[in-house]
C-alpha cells in the first residue's frame, strides 16, 4: 500500500500528542485493567480518524473510490474495539471512570462538526484535538487512583505544551507562506511561549508544591518553543521542529513521572 493510500493517521505530530498523555496516565500510578482498557480505547479512536476521513471523501475522490470499502470496514472494527474497551474499563473501574470520561469526550463531540465541515486542520480544530489528547490523562489516572491534583497538573502540562508548539508551527507557515487568518501567530507564539516560560520559572521556585512539578515539567517545551520563535525556520524544516519539541516533551514526561 502506498503512503497516500495508508489507513494510518498521516499527521506524525498527532502520534506524539497522544503518546505522551497516554504514557503519563499509565505511569503516574500502578495501572489497572481499567487503565489499560481505556488506553486501548483511546488508541482505537485515534486510529479511526484516517479511515473515516477517506470514507467521507476528505482525502479526495480517488482515494475514496480506491480505499473506501476497506476504510469503512476499518472504521467499524476500530469503533467496535473502542466501545468494547470502554465497556471493559467501566466495568473494571466502576464509578471512578464515568465523570473523568467527560473531559476527553466533550471536546471530541465538538470536533465532530468541524471534521464534517472539513475544518479540522484549522487552529481551532487542532486545539480541540490537543484537548482530547491531553484530557485522556483524566480517565487513565482515575482508574488507577491518581489524586485529582496530579491528574489536572499533568493534563495541563500537555495541553499548554502542545498548544504552544501548534502556535509556533502556524507562525512558521504564516511567516513564509502568508495567510491573514494566522498572521497574528507570528507575534502570538513568542508572547505565549515567553509568558509561559516566565510563569514556569516563578512557579517552580514558589511555595506551592502542587504547582511546582507541573511548572518545572512545562519549562522545557516552553523554552524550546520560545527559542524556535526567536530563530524561526523555513517550513521545509518542520520535521526538525517536531523532533525538537518531542525532545523537550520527553524531558517533561520524565519530570512528571519521576517527581510528580
Amino acid at each position: 500500500m502506498t503512503a497516500s493510500g495508508s489507513l494510518l493517521p498521516r499527521e506524525h505530530g498527532a502520534y506524539a500528542e497522544l503518546a505522551f498523555p497516554l504514557v503519563t496516565g499509565l505511569g503516574l500510578a500502578t495501572p489497572t485493567v481499567g487503565t489499560f482498557a481505556v488506553a486501548v480505547g483511546a488508541f482505537a479512536l485515534f486510529l479511526v480518524h484516517e479511515p473515516l476521513a477517506i470514507s467521507l471523501g476528505f482525502r479526495g475522490a480517488r482515494l475514496q473510490s480506491q480505499r473506501g470499502n476497506r476504510a469503512r470496514i476499518r472504521v467499524l472494527a476500530l469503533s467496535a474495539l473502542a466501545v468494547v474497551s470502554l465497556i471493559v474499563g467501566v466495568r473494571a473501574a466502576g464509578s471512578l471512570l464515568w465523570p473523568s470520561l467527560a473531559f476527553p469526550l466533550a471536546p471530541l463531540l465538538l470536533l465532530g462538526p468541524l471534521m464534517l465541515l472539513g475544518r479540522q486542520k484549522t487552529l481551532l480544530g487542532e486545539i480541540l484535538v490537543i484537548t482530547v489528547f491531553a484530557a485522556t490523562v483524566f480517565p487513565l489516572g482515575a482508574t488507577s487512583g491518581v489524586p485529582p491534583s496530579r491528574i489536572l497538573g499533568a493534563s495541563a502540562v500537555w495541553w499548554i505544551s502542545f498548544v504552544l508548539g501548534t502556535l509556533e508551527v502556524h507562525a512558521i507557515k504564516a511567516t513564509h507562506k502568508g495567510g491573514d487568518r494566522s498572521r497574528w501567530t507570528r507575534w502570538g507564539s513568542p508572547v505565549a511561549a515567553g509568558a509561559t516560560s516566565l510563569f514556569c520559572i516563578v512557579a517552580a521556585a514558589g511555595p506551592l508544591a502542587a504547582v511546582r512539578v507541573p511548572a518545572l515539567a512545562l519549562l522545557p517545551p516552553a523554552l524550546g518553543t520560545l527559542a524556535l520563535s526567536v530563530r524561526r525556520v523555513h517550513p521545509r524544516f518542520l520535521k526538525r521542529v517536531g523532533w525538537a519539541l518531542v525532545g523537550a516533551n520527553t524531558l517533561s514526561l520524565i519530570i512528571l513521572l519521576v517527581f510528580g
